[in-house]
């Protein structure tokens, strides 16, 4: 450091102490809130569209968070806390963010549930589930056999070369996952959409739900839902705009 000038009053200090010493402050400063019903529900979500969604069917704190953003087990516990319930259940809405909402309900002054739910329609879907008169063991039974009913489509971006499963994927690629798992590559959002979608659609569906990101338009969307309404007409299409970052759209079919 010398080479390009002199240092004047040299500090030098433990940054891991600093933040265990923040951390506790936080932890001073934060009151639990006291429960004031039975049930209380966390989820993970990003999108204004999506976020809105849940607290319309329900859910009490939301945690900004997902692919790319992934919450930690301070900021899930923060939202258990401030839920006025005695039990909570959460919404992780991501494979790599169960093990840190797993990780709150140890830390948690008041009983939790983590549901198992590894996308955004699969927390929807059994949040549409719950039933306020029945216990807590048939509730969780419900909502985790409804979330398990859900077909999911995911189209993102790859954001740089990579290799999976044994194929070769270039950064720019659209990348179609289908229930967690790779499904195949694309060069266009829309058609690669519209393909995924048709590839999720069995037999007994009857609901398709199509999430649009904040960087699809409006006009592409909704030709999207034209063109599926047009191949499947003897389902319900809904189109909602998410908002959500990372994923250009998710798509749910019940």
């Amino acid at each position: 450091g010398l080479e390009f000038g002199y240092i004047n009053l040299p500090k030098i200090e433990n940054m891991k102490l600093q933040h265990k010493a923040r951390q506790k402050e936080a932890k001073q400063e934060f009151v639990p809130a006291k429960p004031e019903k039975q049930y209380g529900f966390v989820a993970v979500a990003a999108g204004n569209g999506i976020e809105s969604m849940f607290r319309d069917i329900g859910v009490d704190c939301i945690v900004k968070g997902g692919q790319t953003m992934n919450p930690s087990t301070e900021d899930i516990l923060a939202a258990i806390m401030s839920c006025p319930a005695e039990t909570v259940f959460v919404l992780p809405n991501n494979k790599n963010i169960i093990m840190a909402a797993e990780q709150a309900v140890k830390l948690a002054d008041r009983k939790v549930c983590v549901l198992q739910t590894r996308t955004i329609p699969q927390g929807m879907s059994a949040m549409l589930a719950f039933d306020p008169d029945a216990d807590f063991n048939t509730n969780r039974i419900e909502m985790t056999n409804a979330l398990e009913k859900v077909a999911t489509g995911q189209v993102t971006f790859a954001a740089r070369d990579s290799d999976y499963e044994g194929h070769a994927i270039k950064q720019g690629e659209i990348l179609c996952i289908e229930n967690g798992k790779l499904s195949f590559v694309e060069k266009d959002v829309s058609k690669a959409a519209y393909k995924l979608t048709k590839k999720l659609v069995k037999g007994d569906s009857s609901f398709i739900t199509i999430l649009y990101g904040s960087d699809v338009t409006d006009e592409a969307a909704e030709a999207l839902q034209k063109q599926v309404s047009a191949k499947f007409s003897n389902l319900d299409v809904n189109l909602i705009n998410g908002g959500q970052p990372v994923y250009y759209y998710i798509i749910s079919v019940e």
